[in-house]
């Protein structure tokens, strides 16, 4: 857009120097000054164009890169609170499994105490193996694997 106001200035400054002659009159010394005049003016109207716009490119480039330094900071802290969440979720499946493990062990325990108490009723039962003390299909399908 600059570009075009800078190119219809310099038209219109050419149009007036080559036309303003004929129109009053004036002679060849002052048309060539007016020509150069008008020449200075446009090339200064096009180089304040250009560094305009070489001043909205430049603040266009700081304003990208502040943005993608705070996208970044903001992906950084997305991350780190997702490794801080996953190590502290896998923290608790660990403390889940050692409180599922212990109540094992202690279900596991209350039933040695119970078979050791009624192991003597129980001695020709032991004999064919405990999954006949549960109609033949014993701790989770266990007999099956005997036919």
């Amino acid at each position: 857009m600059r570009f075009l106001i800078a190119f219809a200035a310099v038209l219109g400054y050419a149009s007036a120097s080559a036309i303003l002659p004929l129109a009053y009159g004036i002679n060849a010394g002052d048309a060539q000054a007016a020509a150069i005049d008008a020449t200075v003016a446009a090339q200064d109207h096009a180089r304040a164009a250009i560094e305009g716009n070489l001043r909205a490119n430049e603040a266009a480039v700081q304003w990208n890169t502040e943005a993608v330094r705070q996208a970044a900071e903001a992906s950084r802290d997305i991350n780190e609170n997702a490794y801080w969440n996953g190590v502290a979720a896998s923290q608790n499946v660990v403390a889940a499994a050692q409180s599922q493990a212990a109540a094992l062990n202690g279900i596991a325990a209350a039933r040695a105490g119970l078979w050791g108490a009624h192991a003597a009723p129980l001695a020709p039962v032991a004999a064919w193996g405990a999954p006949l003390l549960h109609g033949g299909l014993g701790y989770h399908g266990a007999a099956l694997r005997a036919w």
